[in-house]
């Protein structure tokens, strides 16, 4: 292979990742966008993240983070929550087309459609906490995990 065809090849690599990377901040701009404009109450905070992943508190004591997996050229969302005492369990994915899609029917350019899937998404944290405050328990993040996943395969 020559220096030429070496060049073209980290050429269109750059150019789909730089693609790929804008997909994302259109993404992340829409979702943020939804949730500030939103005049539901989801108890939502924007928080300052590192470079490359979302972050919003929830009722002052969970933080949901919103990140591209850690793999060069990962399409895949991950959603995570984590407590204030620092235990993390990821809650759901979501795949970022090159397009644009998520899921292949979310147009991350419609902050009301990537809002209502980021909500679909977390619902199961939402329920689990009513649940708990409901029936006056703790919340322990792993039933809490283990209940969105149930509740995301039936």
């Amino acid at each position: 292979m020559t220096i030429w065809e070496i060049s073209e090849k980290a050429d269109y690599i750059a150019q789909r990742h730089h693609q790929l990377q804008d997909q994302w901040h259109l993404y992340c701009n829409a979702l943020v966008q939804g949730i500030t404009l939103s005049k539901a109450r989801l108890h939502h905070a924007v928080s300052c993240a590192a470079q490359g992943d979302m972050r919003f508190v929830l009722f002052d004591h969970f933080t949901i983070y919103v990140t591209l997996a850690d793999t060069f050229n990962s399409h895949t969302i991950e959603y995570y929550v984590e407590t204030k005492e620092g235990e993390k369990e990821r809650i759901a994915q979501a795949e970022l087309m090159a397009d644009g899609m998520v899921d292949g029917h979310v147009s991350n350019r419609d902050r009301q459609q990537v809002l209502e899937h980021y909500l679909e998404k977390i619902a199961p944290v939402y329920n689990g906490l009513y649940a708990a405050v409901e029936h006056d328990l703790p919340v322990n993040l792993k039933q809490l995990i283990a209940t969105s996943t149930s509740a995301s395969v039936a």
